[in-house]
């Protein structure tokens, strides 16, 4: 992100010294939602800023503290059951409209997919948690077949996430290393249109810090014109801060804190879920970052990618990249190495290439 931006956002986002607290629920309401595509990652996201380990965050999720489904882009995140009849208000014709084209390119048509999102609601409230696997055996029972006569991994996914942008299956417990679908029971939204537009800007900015209308469109697959409509019915207020025109959302001036001399952050971090400019990837193409487990920031900037080797006696921690790394760094990378460890329940090692 714009140099000097990063100072104004690291504690609304928890990750600075003095601001992790809560539990993982906390922290999901907090930022509104939490990308998860990598599950274990995505729990040391919400470790970075709580503190939980990751044995007490995953019980947090086996009893649907938060539930993973996917909401506001049409990805995994992790939000609360509380909030997603908004959210799902607000972003989810959208996220299907990019759902239909990619479902007809897997060769599955929309009214396939609706039906047979139908037979997965259903099987899921009568049978469930349920693995995909026993999703697909269900629908094969119900005489529904997918491309090709079978239910491949892509058109299995797009029918199930139409049942979730339904908000009628969401995340249920891990059964050993497989996700599980449970049913939701989720009242209907009791927010007006602008009262709804108005509660999302305030939660992102609140959870995010100073922030652009552009940086909510991207973050909520909201157009610019209802993201500036929702900042401007949140009465968000403008300021300017490293040269950048942003709004905030109460009346005292955001004040710089210090960025951490170094993070270990998760792939789809939320500390960087704000519109790409340039030069935010540092010496990195964006295909790298995105296919990476995990972002090495060094005094906010994109250094490094790192990764993570765990066994049942400790946890080697990788970092690589091109930069050479001072003193100070080295040290916090060694702090970071060593806060992973104690989420994972395992001595660390950091290991520098």
């Amino acid at each position: 992100m714009r140099e000097g931006l990063l100072a104004y956002r690291v504690r609304a986002q928890m990750v600075t010294a003095g601001t992790a607290r809560g539990d993982g629920a906390f922290v999901v309401g907090r930022l509104g939602g939490v990308q998860a595509q990598l599950h274990d990652m995505s729990l040391w996201a919400l470790s970075r800023r709580s503190g939980r380990t990751r044995a007490q965050l995953a019980a947090e999720f086996d009893a649907g503290a938060f539930v993973r489904t996917h909401v506001l882009r049409p990805t995994w995140h992790h939000v609360l059951a509380a909030d997603l009849p908004d959210l799902l208000a607000l972003t989810a014709d959208r996220v299907r409209r990019t759902l239909d084209t990619a479902a007809r390119t897997a060769g599955l048509p929309p009214a396939t997919r609706h039906a047979a999102a139908d037979v997965v609601a259903e099987a899921v409230r009568a049978h469930g948690p349920l693995t995909r696997a026993e999703v697909a055996a269900h629908l094969t029972a119900a005489g529904l077949d997918g491309p090709g006569g079978r239910w491949a991994t892509q058109p299995l996914a797009h029918v199930l996430i139409e049942a979730e942008l339904r908000g009628a299956v969401g995340s249920g417990p891990m059964r050993g290393k497989q996700h599980t679908y449970r049913a939701l029971d989720l009242p209907p939204s009791r927010r007006a249109d602008d009262e709804r537009l108005a509660w999302l800007a305030r939660r992102y900015v609140c959870g995010h810090g100073p922030a652009r209308p552009e940086d909510l469109a991207w973050w909520a697959s909201l157009p610019v014109t209802a993201a500036r409509r929702a900042f401007a019915l949140a009465a968000l207020r403008p300021v300017t801060l490293a040269g950048v025109e942003l709004f905030v959302d109460d009346d005292a001036a955001p004040d710089a804190s210090p960025v951490p001399a170094a993070m270990l952050l998760s792939n789809y971090d939320e500390l960087i879920s704000y519109r790409r400019d340039p030069g935010d990837w540092g010496p990195y193409a964006t295909d790298a970052v995105l296919r990476a487990q995990g972002l090495v920031l060094v005094d906010g900037a994109l250094v490094g990618l790192w990764t993570r080797a765990e066994t049942t006696r400790g946890v080697v921690v990788t970092v690589s990249t091109p930069v050479s790394l001072s003193a100070r760094a080295r040290a916090g990378l060694e702090a970071e190495a060593e806060r992973y460890g104690r989420f994972a329940g395992l001595p660390a090692t950091l290991t520098i290439a």
